[in-house]
């Protein structure tokens, strides 16, 4: 395949000029019919070119072995919590496909916010960025905004699991939602099942009362075989006088 840069491309009036130069004289009255058409062809090809036309001074982002291109470019968010997509460049539908959905930089769709976000963070320590939520991938900026609403989900901690995420230093989020943490369930050090069950008790316990119930990681072993979890929650329909039982 031929590559051609960007800058020689050329513009919509040069390839209308050229048409025209190329064309058999119109018959007389057919002139503007004939130049509208030239027009519209001129715009199709300069389109066509430019899509296709490598970006000037950048290399596939992968092999880095050929110039990317403008229709191959990618539009991603490497953690949820960017407001603005950045671009990937690559030289071909193949490797842009490599690198977006074989590890370790594998991307996935989250359709509650409609965006293709990396798996895990590359700026924290490849931390999992998403939350299986009735059986869809959603980002955890989605996830927050759903447990914050409703609490995490009790069947998965009726199956076992300390179902949660990491929030701001503190749990700004779940206080300033008006959850609060439960005493002697703050910072709860998990290593055995047994302390994985006195938490997932607690947590089924406040439940069953009415509350909602949020988890907040602190500080986790990597793999997340162990940690430090934090156990909020609110009543679902909590009003200012009411106060949420502390007792562990």
């Amino acid at each position: 395949m031929i590559s051609i840069d960007e800058t020689d491309v050329p513009s919509v009036e040069a390839l209308y000029k050229r048409l025209l130069d190329r064309s058999p004289l119109p018959l007389p009255g057919f002139e503007s019919i004939v130049e509208s058409k030239a027009l519209a062809r001129a715009t199709r090809i300069h389109d066509y070119l430019l899509d296709r036309a490598d970006l000037v001074g950048v290399d596939c982002y992968l092999c880095g072995e050929k110039p990317a291109r403008k229709s191959e470019t990618r539009w991603v968010y490497e953690t949820p919590w960017q407001e603005e997509e950045v671009p990937k460049h690559f030289c071909s539908e193949e490797c842009a496909d490599i690198y977006l959905y074989e590890e370790p930089f594998a991307y996935f769709w989250c359709d509650p916010c409609g965006r293709e976000i990396c798996q895990q963070n590359p700026r924290n320590g490849w931390q999992v960025q998403y939350r299986d939520l009735d059986g869809e991938l959603v980002c955890l900026r989605c996830y927050e905004g759903h447990i914050l609403e409703n609490g995490v989900e009790r069947e998965k901690l009726e199956a076992g699991q300390i179902p949660g995420m990491f929030f701001s230093y503190g749990n700004p989020e779940p206080l300033d939602a008006g959850y609060e943490e439960i005493d002697g369930f703050s910072n709860f050090f998990v290593r055995t099942a047994d302390q994985a069950e006195a938490f997932r008790s607690k947590a089924l316990d406040l439940m069953d009362q009415g509350y909602r119930v949020v988890i907040g990681y602190e500080r986790m072993a990597i793999g997340g075989l162990e940690g430090y979890v934090t156990l909020l929650a609110k009543r679902a329909d909590l009003q200012e006088e009411e106060v949420i039982p502390c007792e562990a």
